[in-house]
């Protein structure tokens, strides 16, 4: 999404540690002047350099509001899903 580089954004907002040499970096980009909300997949590369994979997604930060109220909806199902899982 970004210009590519070994080191993540200085734009980064949050580390989601998976384990294994896996994260997710959620970020603002900027791309072709404009601006997104990423989310993405990183590796750890055998050089201990993180890399970003090519699942993910940039949202517009003009959708901000739109996927922060669609996550908002969805948290009644996510908490049934964890509640099963029990």
């Amino acid at each position: 999404m970004t210009e590519t580089s070994e080191h993540p954004s200085p734009e980064v907002v949050k580390l989601i540690d998976k384990g294994m040499g896996k994260r997710i970096y959620i970020r603002v980009s900027r791309f072709r002047d404009h601006d997104y909300v990423d989310i993405r997949n990183f590796y750890q590369a055998e050089d201990e350099e993180w890399k970003p994979t090519r699942k993910g997604i940039a949202i517009p930060v003009e959708l901000y509001d739109e996927l922060i109220d669609a996550l908002t909806d969805i948290k009644p199902l996510i908490a049934s899903c964890l509640a099963k899982k029990e």
